[in-house]
């Protein structure tokens, strides 16, 4: 074997304490996507851990097998065996090996130092994250991609067939008659969502309340379009996050919509927190205005805890979207009280209801 490096500084930002790692920490979950959104593609496998580990990384004489050596790791996760992406890293095989856990790696190709990234991450209260360690593998044989991939290209370069941008213009006013919504259910497919303590996962409160949303809105004289209408994904299993997120703005964008409501469910560690917020992220002068629009109505929704208020937020759905856009929490799974509400049927229309009177008073109705 040919020693990569040693990672014994730990998780970025970290206080020089944890590198001490007094007791094992726990590898809680693992998990990979394959990345297109890069020059060169490559694979991702995230591993959660319940504290910061020291790891040491390696690439076998032949270079196709990698092995991550996590320090004093207790492996608490059933994912032993997990199959990828066969181009690019096959499988990889996680194991304990007395007090600490090894993952092997197999690729198709020889892979050299620089194919392969391992780095940590600090634990992220802010988005609920916890410590990471990160294990990129990228594709050989692969020109990269022009430097401007990626890059919003101007819709006149752009073949027909390709032109998912949309025109760029919106309506903020003049009633919601004849005016054109996408609705996006969060999650969805491969990607569950948040899970609540009695298991019900975030894209089975999300898929419902949108369609209510959708038939509400109709009511009113909008033409409505949806990012999934099923459980599936929108983009396809497994896709990167930015393709995933990319497929379902593109479906407000060529649609020429005037805004985009995207539906999701809050969660944090501690169960005894909830309420309703909504996310703006402030790209055009009426984002805040829609935000606060809806956040005025499902605020007080019976069931939940309260108004947790409109926040801007840095997220790609809100980002890229040419139009007005937000991202409803509609409460909190993880507290067991607003996740027993969220299956009722009366709660899923009651927010659907609010959601479009919210958007009505954005449109001026």
């Amino acid at each position: 074997m040919r020693k990569l490096f040693f990672i014994c500084f730990a998780f970025l930002m970290a206080v020089p304490l944890l590198l001490s790692q007094a007791k094992a920490a726990d590898l809680q979950d693992a998990r990979w996507v394959t990345r297109t959104d890069a020059p060169i593609p490559y694979v991702r496998m995230v591993m959660d851990l319940s504290a910061p580990v020291k790891a040491a990384a390696s690439i076998s004489k032949d270079g196709k097998t990698t092995t991550i050596t996590l320090k004093k790791t207790k492996l608490t996760t059933s994912k032993n065996n997990i199959s990828m992406d066969s181009s690019i890293a096959s499988s990889a095989q996680l194991v304990q090996d007395g007090k600490d856990v090894k993952v092997t790696i197999k690729t198709p190709s020889a892979l050299d130092t620089k194919d392969l990234k391992v780095f940590s991450l600090k634990k992220d209260t802010v988005n609920k994250k916890p410590y990471r360690i990160v294990v990129d593998v990228q594709k050989k044989g692969v020109d990269p991609k022009p430097k401007n991939y990626g890059k919003k290209p101007s819709p006149a370069t752009l073949p027909a067939s390709s032109k998912n941008y949309g025109s760029g213009t919106y309506a903020v006013s003049g009633g919601l008659k004849g005016k054109v919504i996408t609705i996006d259910p969060g999650h969805g497919g491969s990607d569950p969502g948040a899970i609540g303590p009695s298991g019900y996962q975030e894209k089975q409160a999300t898929l419902p309340i949108s369609l209510y949303l959708k038939s509400a809105l109709e009511a009113y004289g909008a033409k409505v379009y949806m990012t999934r209408t099923t459980d599936v994904d929108v983009y396809g299993p497994n896709a990167s996050g930015v393709d995933e997120l990319g497929a379902r703005v593109n479906v407000a964008n060529r649609n020429n919509s005037d805004a985009f409501i995207s539906v999701h469910i809050n969660a944090f560690n501690n169960p005894n927190v909830g309420g309703i917020a909504t996310y703006y992220y402030s790209k055009t002068n009426h984002d805040a205005r829609l935000a606060q629009k809806i956040q005025s109505q499902i605020a007080n929704t019976p069931g939940f805890n309260g108004d947790r208020g409109i926040q801007e937020g840095n997220l790609y759905v809100l980002r890229h979207s040419n139009m007005p856009a937000v991202l409803v929490e509609l409460g909190f799974i993880s507290n067991p009280r607003e996740e027993s509400a969220l299956k009722n049927p009366q709660t899923e229309q009651e927010f659907a209801n609010r959601i479009a009177n919210g958007i009505v008073n954005y449109f001026g109705g």
